[in-house]
């Protein structure tokens, strides 16, 4: 009776990770849920050796120090509803990173945590597209363009999911389901569903990022037939998806324009458009960084910070619509100055060089998407960013990840 009690308290604690990868794409409140009832399991599952190791593991403490960190910067803010907001969203620097190192993860929990996000990827696209066309058929073709697109997460952070999802599929999916012959039509029309969604939310870093990791995805999968002309090959490829993507998708590339045409000099102050008041509010916050060097003016008071820059260096266009540093190194900087800054750079940078010595390729594509990102994007700022990063961060550092996730025996765990 122990044994059965243990097992299903064991099931209910891997059960909710699986639900977790699902919903992503489906609000910060059912995820909220789902965390509080993952950490009521966890209490009913706590291992001291476990514990203890996992207490012991640098990928633990470096989130867990950046959330420490904030909520010291909290402590002295003198916007508290900014402060607290900024602890709330950050909470997941603490928690997460609990679950997954503080106990052993079977690689048949791993494996369904990566198939249930692919699903629940597919699903949303699905809802997103079938939308689209409701609102098409009544006159309003626009709900296929960007934001009135994606009503689920902002559309950088879509593509961006999508783009982690088509690369599990081609890394994973061939060997997970070698023996099921219809799975290989599945994969192939669940990564054009993708690529579909991914230009219709004409995110132009989610473009980058596809072109990006496409090249190296094909790359790492067929390696073995790689030679100059199926290099070739492969370049005339993509460069024949461009070309017929911009004639079904020409309003996705026609925003990529904004960054060809982008000239420094003589940008106008009044613009909202993003990469021009981007570049706008980089230089400010460079001016805040020089001045609030070491300790950064408060994670509760860093976009009171900007709104002030813009009101005094006449950015009327970012002022108007009260942007955010759009660059997380930055928007960390301001109000964590250089430790907050290291920590980040350890988080994702860190993690690039890192996948380049281990060769895990899951690890590279995560953290090329994670860094380019964080570049154009404060991430942090959102629950879907920081629940998105942080999640796969610790899934991805499990020890042992890039050998153990091919494991096909469902009762092998991945040792600490």
């Amino acid at each position: 009776m122990n044994l059965l009690k243990s097992t299903l308290k064991q099931k209910l604690f891997y059960f909710f990770p699986v639900l977790f990868c699902f919903c992503l794409l489906f609000g910060s409140l059912v995820l909220s849920g789902i965390i509080i009832l993952w950490g009521i399991t966890s209490f009913f599952n706590i291992d001291r050796r476990n514990l203890q190791s996992g207490l012991s593991d640098k990928n633990l403490w470096l989130p867990v120090l950046f959330f420490v960190i904030t909520c010291v910067s909290a402590a002295f803010s003198i916007n508290k509803p900014e402060a607290l907001f900024s602890i709330e969203n950050k909470l997941s620097f603490l928690v997460l990173p609990y679950f997954f190192f503080c106990f052993c993860w079977p690689s048949h929990i791993i494996k369904k945590c990566l198939v249930s996000f692919v699903s629940g990827c597919f699903f949303a696209c699905m809802y997103l597209i079938a939308r689209a066309a409701v609102y098409a058929i009544n006159g309003h073709p626009e709900y296929f363009f960007y934001t009135s697109f994606s009503d689920l997460i902002h559309a950088s952070y879509l593509a961006m999911y999508l783009v982690l999802a088509i690369s599990i599929i081609l890394i994973f999916y061939s060997d997970w389901f070698k023996h099921r012959k219809q799975y290989s039509y599945i994969s192939f029309f669940f990564i054009a569903v993708f690529v579909i969604t991914i230009f219709l939310c004409s995110s132009k870093m989610g473009i980058i990022t596809l072109f990006i990791c496409l090249p190296i995805l094909i790359y790492h999968k067929w390696k073995s037939l790689f030679n100059l002309t199926n290099t070739a090959l492969l370049f005339f490829g993509i460069a024949l998806m461009i070309f017929f993507a911009m004639k079904l998708f020409p309003e996705s590339f026609n925003r990529l324009d904004s960054i060809t045409s982008f000239s420094p000099d003589n940008i106008d102050k009044t613009s909202s458009e993003s990469t021009k008041v981007r570049a706008l509010i980089w230089k400010q916050c460079i001016n805040i960084i020089k001045e609030n060097f070491l300790f950064g003016v408060t994670v509760g008071d860093a976009n009171d910070a900007l709104y002030k820059a813009y009101e005094q260096n006449g950015l009327t266009g970012a002022l108007e619509h009260r942007l955010n540093a759009h660059n997380q190194y930055f928007q960390t900087f301001i109000g964590l100055g250089v430790s907050g800054v290291i920590i980040i750079l350890f988080l994702t940078v860190g993690q690039f060089i890192k996948s380049l010595t281990q060769k895990n390729i899951l690890l590279l594509i995560f953290s090329i998407l994670i860094v380019l990102n964080f570049v154009v994007e404060s991430m942090l700022q959102t629950s879907a960013g920081t629940l998105f990063f942080v999640f796969f961060f610790c899934l991805f550092n499990l020890e042992n990840f890039k050998r153990e996730i091919n494991f096909q025996k469902p009762g092998h765990e991945i040792t600490k």
